[in-house]
């Protein structure tokens, strides 16, 4: 996990960090049933992370958390359709959550790529460290695929 930047947190930190986070979940699950959404896969390539984390996926597209919970390899769950407008793009925050060590290990980058598309599946493919992206001048932790 080398492309992710890695926070330990004082143990009051921690529990008002996540408390917070947790609660705008569930505001943005609550308001998700209550208009138009779609199930969505994601599939995470090239990680391993510590036993029994979480992980927290946060998108800049609609400044909210899509999904916070236990850390599987291929996640599925609701998504608001307006992710599907402007051909998918967005840009993720994706942290691993290490609970029992209070430290979040989190990835983030300024490149945009097309994540959403309806009745595909999403890869995020975690490079072993950052790298240079021509495209943008900034640097990347991830590339991302549909399938």
């Amino acid at each position: 996990m080398n492309a992710f930047n890695s926070q330990k947190f004082s143990q009051a930190d921690f529990i008002h960090v996540q408390e917070d986070l947790t609660n705008q979940y569930i505001l943005y699950k609550e308001s998700v049933k209550k208009k138009p959404s779609t199930q969505t896969t994601i599939k995470f390539h090239n990680i391993i992370p510590p036993s029994a984390s979480n992980i927290e996926i946060y998108s800049h597209k609609i400044s909210n958390y899509l999904y916070v919970g236990p850390y599987e390899s291929t996640l599925s769950f609701p998504i608001d359709d307006i992710l599907f407008e402007d051909n998918g793009i967005d840009s993720l925050v994706i942290s691993i959550v290490d609970e029992e060590d209070r430290i979040s290990h989190t990835i983030e980058q300024e490149k945009t790529s097309e994540f959403w598309r309806k009745g595909r599946t999403t890869h995020l493919w975690f490079l072993p460290f950052r790298t240079y992206d021509e495209e943008t001048g900034t640097s990347i932790g991830y590339t991302v695929s549909l399938s």
